[in-house]
């Protein structure tokens, strides 16, 4: 079983267990099916749960296309409470009396973080400084300011209140962190917050209804792989959002040979498909006849001057 496990090739959603680290849980499922590459798509915080991608073996090269995809949540936060961390698993920096707010003044204020917004990642956090991430500065007492980033705030609705915790449904772009999030809804209401759980409930295209629990993949694997088999999403369906360009097995192979083709040649192929492609895709998928999946280009109309066209990853199985 361990030889054929090495062979899985695709995608495997993880209900991610609170207290684990995003790559513990990574180590965990390379452990259960006996595999030596495999790599996650979205780190989640040891406190949260939920939607965790693992790309198996050659579908790795895919991971950077998903890491561009929007987020989900569900999740609680408690007022009157700051912490080091922005969660409640810190240390206490401040307590203060929680205001008599409704839902509907609250919801108020979550509606002024909608849209494009600017976010300072919070100082205990995977993002880098100097090659180092910053939540290692900050145990070392060493809080390193950083620049604010643009994100998204597509929803955040307030689902419920039960004296001072918060329910809350949030939709946001890559790079959200939701503990600066509720750290700064804090601010606004003058009683601080922090984040108590927090569920993600989808990744890019991968939800909650299409997890496994490490638990489940253990039994399952335990069965055989043929149990397995039904929650590894294959490449191709994954991909299924991408445009797809169809050639024939000629161009096919001369892709897999890492032929340069020119850039001229290909946006007249597309236009005698007749295919309509925005020239704000970032991608295009390349499969065959047969629906093989071949290659992912860089979409040539993003740069139609370019002599040839650029390719992101090129499968030869």
């Amino acid at each position: 079983m361990e030889a054929k496990a090495s062979l899985l090739n695709g995608i495997l959603v993880i209900d991610k267990p609170q207290g684990l680290t995003s790559t513990e849980t990574l180590e965990q499922v390379k452990k259960i099916l006996k595999i030596k590459k495999a790599g996650h798509g979205g780190t989640l915080d040891p406190i949260a749960t939920g939607v965790l991608p693992i790309f198996l073996n050659n579908t790795t090269k895919l991971a950077e296309i998903f890491l561009e995809g929007d987020k989900i949540y569900e999740g609680e936060f408690q007022l009157g409470i700051t912490t080091d961390t922005y969660d409640i698993t810190g240390e206490i920096l401040s307590k203060a009396e929680v205001p008599d707010i409704s839902i509907e003044e609250i919801q108020e204020i979550a509606n002024s973080f909608l849209g494009e917004i600017e976010q300072i990642p919070p100082p205990f956090s995977a993002t880098k400084y100097k090659g180092k991430p910053l939540y290692k500065y900050a145990r070392d007492g060493i809080f390193i300011p950083k620049k604010p980033k643009k994100i998204k705030i597509s929803e955040f609705k307030i689902l419920g209140k039960e004296d001072s915790k918060i329910r809350f449904y949030l939709h946001c772009s890559k790079g959200t962190y939701v503990r600066s999030l509720v750290h700064d809804l804090g601010k606004k209401l003058s009683c601080g917050a922090v984040l108590v759980n927090l569920r993600r409930l989808q990744k890019s295209i991968f939800t909650l209804d299409k997890s496994i629990t490490l638990e489940k993949l253990k039994e399952l694997y335990s069965q055989g792989l043929d149990k397995l088999m039904p929650f590894i999403i294959p490449p191709e369906s994954a991909l299924e959002f991408l445009p797809k360009v169809i050639v024939s097995e000629d161009l096919s192979q001369r892709i897999k040979d890492g032929r340069q083709i020119h850039t001229s040649s290909f946006l007249s192929f597309i236009k005698f498909q007749k295919l309509v492609i925005s020239p704000t895709e970032k991608w295009i998928r390349v499969v065959t006849t047969r629906g093989k999946l071949v290659a992912i280009i860089e979409n040539p109309l993003l740069n139609p001057s370019a002599t040839y066209i650029k390719y992101f990853r090129v499968f030869k199985d």
